[in-house]
């Protein structure tokens, strides 16, 4: 009985020396399919965390004293560490109306773009701690694909 050529040449890659150049061809056509499949799933991922975090950034939080005062703590640990400033929150650009335009390009009036819990945030410093003499600045801080990603809200002091 013959065998044929396939069976002769099987894959094999762990243990036998001889395979063909079509069998290498699927193993290769293989493994980038599942590389492909893995990087689809990693994406799918991240755009469903993202939609969780837009989606928790537009729920409001109670702001305590308590809240306040543990910022303060780290507004206190950070001047202690000779900083001037501290990250008050980062968020995606897409918590702003216009996805970051006016903080990207610094426009005045770059705050009424704000919505959800940045916005909060904006309407706490506005309220307690812009009259202590604590400043709010907003930075686009990465730039995934050349458009604006992350937002960073900035107290200084």
């Amino acid at each position: 009985m013959m065998q044929k050529e396939t069976d002769k040449h099987d894959m094999g890659f762990a243990g036998e020396a001889l395979f063909s150049a079509q069998d290498l061809h699927n193993y290769m056509t293989h493994r980038q399919q599942a590389e492909q499949a893995r990087e689809e799933a990693h994406a799918r991922e991240v755009a469903k965390a993202h939609d969780e975090q837009i989606k928790r950034l537009m729920t409001p939080i109670e702001i305590t004293k308590e809240r306040l005062a543990n910022f303060m703590n780290r507004v206190r640990q950070a001047a202690d560490q000779g900083q001037n400033q501290i990250v008050i929150l980062r968020f995606p650009s897409e918590a702003c109306t216009d996805r970051g335009r006016a903080i990207n390009n610094a426009e005045p009036d770059w705050e009424r773009t704000l919505v959800g819990l940045p916005k909060q945030v904006v309407e706490v410093w506005e309220e307690n701690l812009k009259p202590l003499g604590f400043g709010l600045r907003a930075e686009v801080i990465d730039y995934p694909h050349g458009m604006p990603g992350d937002v960073g809200l900035y107290c200084h002091w």
